[in-house]
């Protein structure tokens, strides 16, 4: 694990309504997404890159690293920006 890796996700909007994403994770120092949030309009879709950075898997705890993908739908009319709170 000497070395950054970057993998990409894919995620798309199927429904009828705009949708906002937000990705979690329970490792942030080390494993990263890009971007983290934002909006997808219906039948829109965006690319993810989730990278993990090098680490010592002898010296630290990997059992419990975890990426977790919310969304919810947006209200009618509303903007396509996303403010994560």
């Amino acid at each position: 694990f000497d070395d950054k890796h970057t993998y990409y996700m894919k995620v798309i909007n199927s429904g009828g309504h705009r949708i906002g994403f937000a990705f979690k994770t329970t490792n942030p120092r080390r494993l990263n997404m890009d971007p983290p949030n934002g909006v997808l309009d219906p039948k829109e879709a965006i690319n993810i890159a989730i990278s993990c950075d090098a680490f010592d898997p002898a010296a630290e705890a990997t059992n419990n690293d975890r990426v977790t993908v919310e969304w919810t739908n947006t209200p009618e009319g509303a903007a396509k920006q996303f403010r994560r709170e």
